[in-house]
C-alpha cells in the first residue's frame, strides 16, 4: 500500500486535531448575540501557520485573556461560518471555493488578510476576478471599501478601479454613490483615470453634498441665507482640492458651476475667471493632472502630442497651455493594425464623420507627420460649406450642429503638423489663396491634404494630374509642399507609411 506524502499525512493529523478539539488551549468568542458561538483551538498550531498569532501571543500588549489557563479572543465581527473556515485553511485542509457565496468569498478574503494568510489573499484575490467578475459589477460598491483602503489588495483594487474608469458615468449613476464616506469620495477623485469630464465629476460632488443638507433648494441657490451658504461650503470643502476646474471649459463653468460660486473659496473662482479671460495660470492652486479621459488610443502619438494637438486645433499656444483644459477629444475611427491598409475600408469608416486628424508614421524611425481636415471626408464641399459639419457632436454634451457650422474663427482651416524624435513639433496651416484645395476627396485614395502636400494613395490614382510618380506599394504616402506654409519632411517625394490612423474630433 502507498503511503501518503508527508504533507498529506500532517493535513490529516492537524485535521484530526482541529475536529476532535483535543488538547485545546485557545477559545475563540465569535459574533455577536444572540448568534455567540465558541470555537477552540491549539496556540502550537496558530503560531507556526498564522503570522497574525505568532505576533499576538509573543506581543507585550495582550489581545486576548486567560480563562482556565486557556488563551480567551472575542471576535465579533467574524460569523461562526467564516472563522471556521479560517481556522481550517490554519490548519492546512483544504477549502472548495466554487461552492461558496460570493460575498462569504469577500468576506474571507478580509479574515485572510486580518490573519495574515498571505498566500490565501492572493489566491482568493485571482479567483474573485476570474470567476466572480460579473458579481463584482452588480456589487461593485461592497468592493469599494476593500478596493480603495486596503492596499494589500492589488489585483482587486486595479480591477475594481478599472471597472470604474471604464465607465465612470455608469459608477456616478448608482444609488450608492452617494453613500460613500468622505474617504471614499476623496480616493474616487483622486483616480486619474475616469473616462468623464470634469463637469460631471462636480455635478456627483454636488449631489452628494446635497444628500447631506437634503433641506436646501439648489434651484434657489440665490435665496440661500449666509448660515446656508457656510453650512454648505463646509459640506464642500474637503473635496475642492481633488476637483480639476482648470480643466472644466468656460461654456460648462458657466452652465455648471457659475451659480455656486458662493460656496467656493473666492481666491479659486478669481483665478478660475483669470484663466478663462487671460488664459493666466493659477498661482495660489494646484494644476492636477488631467484625467486621462482625453488620452488619445493611439498607436503612434503620446497622449502630451495629442493635447498639443488639441491645443492646436482650438489657436491655442501649447507653450503657454499644456496641463490644461482640452477643448477636444480624439475617438479612433481606422488604423491599418485594425482594418488593414484599406481605402475601402477608410472610407467606410471616415466618411461624413466630421472633423478629423491623421496621423501617419514613416519609415524614419520617431518621424510622425499628419494633417487636422476640419470638415468631413468623402465629399467635395470646400471649408465654408454648412452641409460639412466641423465636429459631431458628442451625446447631449457637446456644442449643437448649428453653432458648430456657424463658427468661424481660426480653428475652421485645415493644418498639417509633424513630431520628431528630437523632440520638434511644428504646425502649418492652409494658405489663404489655396483655401480651397485644403482636402481633396477621392473613392481611389486614403486621406489627401492640399494638392500634393500629404497624399495617402495605393496606386496611381491621380498621378498624371499631380505629377506624383506611381508607387506598387499598398502603404504609399507622398509629400511636396505646396498648399500649406509647412515641410513636412526634409525630403520631398514618396515614402514608406509603417502605419497610418484617423480619428474623429469631437468638442468637448
Amino acid at each position: 500500500m502507498n503511503s501518503l506524502p508527508l504533507n498529506k499525512k500532517i493535513v490529516k493529523y492537524t485535521d484530526q486535531i482541529y475536529q476532535n478539539k483535543l488538547d485545546y488551549d485557545v477559545i475563540f468568542i465569535l459574533d455577536q448575540k444572540p448568534n455567540v458561538k465558541k470555537m477552540f483551538g491549539h496556540s502550537f498550531i496558530l503560531k507556526v501557520r498564522s503570522f497574525y498569532f505568532k505576533t499576538v501571543f509573543q506581543c507585550t500588549n495582550k489581545n486576548y485573556e486567560l480563562v482556565k489557563n486557556c488563551y480567551q479572543f472575542t471576535f465579533p465581527e467574524y460569523s461562526f461560518e467564516i472563522f471556521d473556515t479560517i481556522l481550517k485553511i490554519i490548519y492546512g485542509n483544504e477549502i472548495n471555493v466554487s461552492t461558496m457565496d460570493s460575498e462569504f468569498l469577500l468576506n474571507l478574503l478580509e479574515a485572510s488578510d486580518r490573519f495574515k494568510l498571505f498566500d490565501k489573499v492572493d489566491y482568493l484575490q485571482s479567483y474573485l476576478i476570474e470567476a466572480r467578475s460579473s458579481w463584482i459589477y452588480d456589487n461593485i460598491f461592497k468592493l469599494v471599501p476593500t478596493a480603495f483602503e486596503n492596499d494589500n489588495f492589488h489585483q482587486l483594487k486595479s480591477f475594481v478601479i478599472d471597472l470604474i474608469c471604464k465607465d465612470t458615468k455608469w459608477f456616478l449613476s448608482l444609488k450608492q454613490f452617494n453613500d460613500l464616506p468622505e474617504n471614499q469620495l476623496i480616493k474616487f477623485l483622486q483616480i486619474n483615470d475616469l473616462s468623464i469630464e470634469e463637469f460631471h465629476v462636480w455635478n456627483a460632488v454636488l449631489s452628494w453634498s446635497f444628500k447631506r443638507n437634503a433641506d436646501l433648494n439648489e434651484k434657489k441657490v440665490i435665496q440661500w441665507s449666509d448660515k446656508e451658504i457656510d453650512r454648505f461650503k463646509t459640506t464642500l470643502k474637503p473635496f475642492i482640492p481633488f476637483i480639476r476646474f482648470f480643466q472644466i471649459s468656460s461654456v460648462k463653468y458657466w452652465d455648471y458651476i457659475h451659480e455656486f460660486d458662493k460656496v467656493l473659496p473666492e481666491g479659486l473662482v478669481n483665478e478660475i475667471l483669470e484663466y478663462y479671460f487671460k488664459s493666466s495660470l493659477p498661482v495660489n492652486y494646484s494644476l492636477l493632472p488631467l484625467r486621462n479621459v482625453r488620452i488619445i488610443d493611439s498607436d503612434i502619438i503620446s497622449s502630451e502630442q495629442a493635447e498639443i494637438i488639441s491645443l492646436w486645433i482650438g489657436n491655442k499656444n501649447p507653450e503657454k497651455l499644456m496641463g490644461l483644459e482640452w477643448d477636444f477629444k480624439f475617438n479612433l475611427l481606422y488604423s491599418t493594425r485594425k482594418y488593414g491598409y484599406s481605402i475601402k475600408k477608410f472610407h467606410e469608416y471616415c466618411d461624413n464623420k466630421g472633423a478629423t486628424i491623421v496621423l501617419v508614421k514613416t519609415e524614419i524611425t520617431d518621424e510622425i507627420i499628419g494633417g487636422y481636415n476640419p470638415i468631413s471626408w468623402g465629399n467635395d464641399s470646400n471649408i465654408e460649406s454648412v452641409d460639412s459639419p466641423r465636429y459631431l457632436p458628442d451625446d447631449d454634451e457637446l456644442m449643437d450642429m448649428e453653432e458648430n457650422n456657424n463658427t468661424s474663427n481660426n480653428d475652421s482651416y485645415a493644418f498639417l503638423f509633424f513630431f520628431n524624435k528630437n523632440g520638434k513639433n511644428k504646425m502649418g496651416k492652409i494658405n489663404s489663396s489655396d483655401i480651397s484645395y485644403f482636402i481633396h476627396n477621392c473613392n481611389d485614395c486614403g486621406p489627401c491634404f492640399g494638392t500634393t502636400d500629404l497624399w495617402i494613395t495605393p496606386k496611381e490614382a491621380h498621378s498624371d494630374e499631380h505629377n506624383i510618380a506611381y508607387q506598387p506599394l499598398s502603404n504609399f504616402g507622398y509629400h511636396r509642399k505646396d498648399c500649406y506654409d509647412i515641410e513636412l519632411r526634409e525630403e520631398p517625394g514618396g515614402f514608406q507609411i509603417v502605419d497610418y490612423e484617423v480619428f474623429q474630433v469631437v468638442h468637448v
